[in-house]
């Protein structure tokens, strides 16, 4: 739980491209493929982020603490926010997937999109890559949800991720309900998200703008609410006003992707029972 009350593992943000490392030394961790690029700051926080989880939980071999060994691949932000925003679903999937097959051919045996509206092209890679493992953000955020006996939440985050079923269906596989801010809303909170969180701008009257949306979800039921964009997750990360849990849902992929390639859980622990 975080200092704002999300519940999150502690992450920053720097960058790199790849490392090397063994759990305890002794088993191949594998290797963690990043798609980003949607934004660069949600892979930067994620390259840390896993990281820095990594190195807690394994203890150094020789010298220092190992590092997992990471790939990441970075797709044109601005041809993905178009695509997008003419609502070309496919032609989103199709963009992604160049970075997937960078990272499929680089050698990563497990996927990590940096980003929840990126799981829009889930269904596609996994067509298209139907052996490759995909840790879902939605899995490892329902699981939190439902570690706190949570069963109606609200979601902020693109409109894409508000409006469409991809993260609400998955959810609803763990057995969560969804409530999304009022329709007026949703294209002026992905505004803020596309010319000003993507940016790093983190402004003042736009966190209250957040808080606003998120205090009139607490008032039409959500006992909880999930942070559906690594950006918004930045911004509010020293908000006090919820009075419900917000679920970090970035940082809770973050962690569950270093607790995979640690080898302490695996991917199965956070798929939906249905």
């Amino acid at each position: 739980m975080s200092a704002n009350g999300a519940v999150e593992a502690e992450v920053g943000g720097a960058v790199a491209v790849e490392g090397g490392g063994r759990r305890l030394g002794q088993q191949d961790a594998g290797c963690v493929g990043i798609l980003t690029g949607i934004s660069f700051v949600s892979g930067v926080d994620y390259y840390r982020g896993i990281n820095e989880k990594y190195t807690e939980m394994v203890p150094k071999r020789h010298l220092i603490p190992p590092n997992p060994t990471i790939l990441m691949a970075s797709v044109d932000c601005d041809v993905y926010a178009k695509k997008l925003t003419e609502k070309k679903w496919d032609d989103v999937s199709s963009h992604l997937l160049t970075g997937v097959d960078r990272l499929v051919r680089g050698g990563a045996d497990l996927l990590v999109i940096a980003s929840n509206t990126g799981h829009i092209a889930v269904p596609a890679i996994e067509e298209m890559y139907p052996t490759l493992e995909i840790l879902h953000i939605a899995d490892c955020t329902a699981k939190a949800i439902q570690a706190q006996g949570i069963t109606t939440v609200g979601l902020i985050g693109t409109e894409p991720t508000m409006r469409e079923a991809y993260l609400k269906d998955r959810l609803a596989r763990h057995g969560i309900t969804v409530i999304i801010p009022p329709e007026h809303e949703l294209g002026t909170i992905f505004g803020f998200i596309m010319n000003e969180l993507g940016f790093g701008v983190f402004k003042d009257e736009t966190r209250a703008y957040f808080a606003e949306q998120i205090k009139g979800l607490q008032d039409r039921g959500a006992a909880g609410i999930i942070l559906g964009c690594t950006e918004i997750e930045l911004l509010m990360e020293n908000y006090h006003g919820a009075d419900v849990p917000m679920f970090a849902s970035a940082a809770l992929h973050i962690a569950a992707a270093a607790e995979i390639t640690a080898q302490s859980r695996s991917i199965q622990d956070f798929l939906p029972s249905t």
